[in-house]
């Protein structure tokens, strides 16, 4: 019984993307969810490759300079792997700012 509610629920609501206003605010939810997603990706390899510098000296194998590129790499495909849980969580949180639009939509 709950699933049909469920379901039903969930068919009701793609049955109202056609409406601008709930476009709209899907749009920005997802669009402003984007944009933090790739700041705080950006920042985060920024800050690596500030944090590692140019070179570095390595008791076994000396001075690399690689090391800095390696963590920049692996703290981007870090990122790219947790924006797959993240994406959704962050859209959901941003696209609650605007939930007053989105019942004046389903009200209407």
């Amino acid at each position: 019984m709950a699933i049909t509610l469920i379901l039903r629920a969930f068919w009701l609501a793609v049955g109202q993307v056609a409406d601008p206003r709930f476009r709209r605010v899907l749009m920005i939810g997802v669009g402003l969810a984007l944009v933090l997603l790739v700041g705080v990706s950006a920042g985060f390899v920024w800050f690596i490759d500030w944090l590692t510098g140019e070179d570095n000296w390595l008791p076994i194998l000396g001075e690399v300079t690689w090391l800095d590129d390696l963590f920049s790499w692996g703290a981007a495909f870090l990122l790219m792997f947790l924006s797959i849980f993240l994406m959704i969580p962050v859209a959901s949180a941003i696209t609650s700012m605007f939930l007053d639009n989105v019942a004046d939509a389903v009200e209407a």
